[in-house]
């Protein structure tokens, strides 16, 4: 079972964003399906409505801006802050 707690998949996540993706590996992919997944699902729930102009960078950007605030949560799920990253950055409007 891989280790998905931001301590391990944040350093990976960052790695994307400095190198690009030329080198996916395993953890690199969990970075991306982490994000989009928790994207996917918030969409649905219309509690994250990322901008269509928005992209896997953009989103990497704002989750580890936001992990770098939360230095006491590296060991809780890394689709946990990305959920809070992306749900502070991008909220639906109420309707």
């Amino acid at each position: 079972m891989p280790n998905l707690t931001t301590a391990n998949l944040s350093p990976v996540c960052n790695k994307i964003l400095e190198n690009g993706a030329r080198e996916l590996g395993l953890n690199q992919g969990l970075c991306i399906g982490i994000i989009l997944g928790v994207e996917d699902n918030a969409n649905y729930d219309q509690k994250i409505c990322v901008p269509k102009n928005a992209n896997i960078k953009d989103r990497i950007q704002i989750v580890r801006d936001y992990v770098a605030t939360q230095p006491n949560r590296f060991q809780e799920a890394f689709a946990s802050l990305a959920f809070d990253a992306m749900e502070k950055k991008w909220p639906c409007p109420i309707r």
